[in-house]
């Protein structure tokens, strides 16, 4: 995947593929084609032989031996999962992986997902569907909310097969929702910022990116400031930035499990004031003016090093800072997401899929998209990076192809940033998004103060949740 700001991603990526996921399954025994494409309105609904202990995960193992049909419904194709099928079945050959996923071009685009968006949903809620799907942009939450997903954190809990050691521990608990694990992130992005560390260093400013707090970042801005009038501390629109801080510290304004909004509350409105007192002492500003530090998201290893080149030379990634109610700690975000459908008939058959598609058999080169949930296999990643010894850029990007060599600190720097990584950050609620980006626009042009706006954002949000 080509380099994407966080900015873009959010309020681009997001907003206008908020359906891009999990597609069909086959409907009462149907046979249809292993790889099977059609229309994003074709969904089906669970299949397959039930065999082992159904639920959220029982003690029992699946009887891997007899004849079963899992259905993996993705948007679009993928051909990691169409790698880990072949795999699969290779070892499995009573199990048939079926993957569904949807034909579009650009031009109709919009339209498909918007159709597979709600067939999805009303598949689902009809207690039909696929058995796995592909959450990546998926209404989850709601998903959640209404008991559709199997509780994944149970089945790695009673299976003595699955070797917690082997995987980012940090990464899973992040992604939990309550006590309940209903997405499995095969990968994960790191969202953080980039800055210039020989200025920053030169200004004799210290910055403590591992605990700071947006107040700490505040004062560390205003102190860089003093040293240089003429570059402020980040540069990015208000009303976005607060849609940006929401995201990051979701779980204090959304409540996923029982949909309930919490914006009129001290957090949000001291949230809002924050960004207003950041815009006011020239912390914040929109436009060209330089900055010290950008936000960014890492895909992958491979993309740290030249993320970091792009930017120059003495380029470093810091930690985000959070909200004063958050604890310490860094953010990222799920990619290839793994949902299990609380009613199929062959749960356990697609536990051990989503298993095997996490373990090191499914193994991915450093430059691909998601920094893989395997301990070990992000080490050969690592590895091959070293052993290569240099990386080259993106042709298309500000270095235009250029081959420089593998920085090794640099890694040991990524690694440690992998493990610090603790805050999910939401994506899907591309509506709750927007709603504080366009709402909170008239209190920071002084129109209406923050009670007022906090209340109107909560009334929206929560006519959402409840749809």
């Amino acid at each position: 995947m080509k380099k994407i700001t966080y900015a873009i991603l959010s309020f681009t990526l997001v907003f206008g593929l908020v359906a891009c996921s999990n597609s069909s399954n086959e409907g009462n025994g149907q046979q249809t084609p292993s790889n099977q494409t059609g229309s994003s309105g074709d969904i089906g609904t669970n299949s397959g032989v039930e065999t082992g202990t159904a639920g959220t995960g029982g003690t029992k193992s699946p009887d891997l031996d007899a004849k079963a049909t899992v259905v993996f419904s993705t948007f679009w194709p993928d051909d990691r999962f169409k790698e880990a099928k072949k795999k699969y079945e290779a070892l499995h050959p009573n199990i048939e992986i079926k993957l569904q996923n949807v034909e579009t071009d650009n031009s109709h685009l919009e339209a498909e997902l918007e159709k597979y968006t709600t067939a999805t949903n009303t598949a689902m809620l009809a207690g039909k569907g696929p058995d796995m799907l592909e959450l990546d942009l998926l209404p989850t939450d709601s998903y959640v909310k209404h008991d559709l997903l199997a509780d994944m954190g149970e089945m790695m809990d009673q299976d003595s097969t699955f070797k917690k050691e082997d995987y980012f521990s940090n990464i899973l608990d992040g992604a939990r929702v309550g006590k309940g694990l209903y997405a499995m992130p095969l990968s994960f992005f790191l969202m953080g910022f980039t800055g210039d560390e020989k200025a920053i260093a030169n200004s004799g400013v210290k910055v403590n990116d591992k605990t700071w707090t947006w107040n700490d970042f505040a004062q560390t801005a205003k102190d860089l400031a003093k040293t240089d009038g003429n570059t402020a501390a980040f540069s990015y629109p208000a009303n976005y930035m607060l849609s940006e801080m929401v995201k990051d510290n979701y779980p204090l304004f959304i409540d996923k499990a029982n949909g309930k909004a919490n914006f009129e509350s001290a957090s949000f409105s001291g949230l809002m004031q924050q960004v207003k007192g950041m815009v006011d002492d020239g912390v914040i500003v929109e436009g060209g003016r330089n900055s010290y530090f950008q936000s960014t998201q890492i895909n992958s290893p491979w993309d740290y090093l030249v993320s970091l080149r792009e930017n120059g030379e003495n380029t470093k990634l810091f930690t985000k800072p959070h909200a004063q109610d958050t604890a310490e700690g860094g953010y990222f975000r799920s990619y290839r997401t793994i949902g299990l459908n609380a009613n199929s008939k062959v749960k356990n058959q697609a536990w051990d899929f989503i298993k095997f598609m996490m373990s090191e058999e499914i193994e991915t080169p450093p430059e691909s998209a998601g920094i893989p949930i395997n301990k070990n296999n992000f080490a050969k990643q690592i590895a091959e990076l070293k052993k290569e010894g240099t990386v080259k850029a993106y042709v298309e990007g500000p270095l235009q192809g250029l081959e420089f060599k593998v920085d090794e600190a640099k890694l040991g720097e990524l690694e440690s940033f992998v493990q610090g990584a603790v805050h999910a950050v939401a994506y899907q609620s591309d509506k709750i998004g927007e709603i504080i980006s366009e709402e909170s626009q008239a209190y920071f042009s002084g129109q209406k103060s923050a009670e007022a706006v906090a209340k109107l954002i909560q009334n929206k949000v929560t006519t959402i949740l409840n749809e």
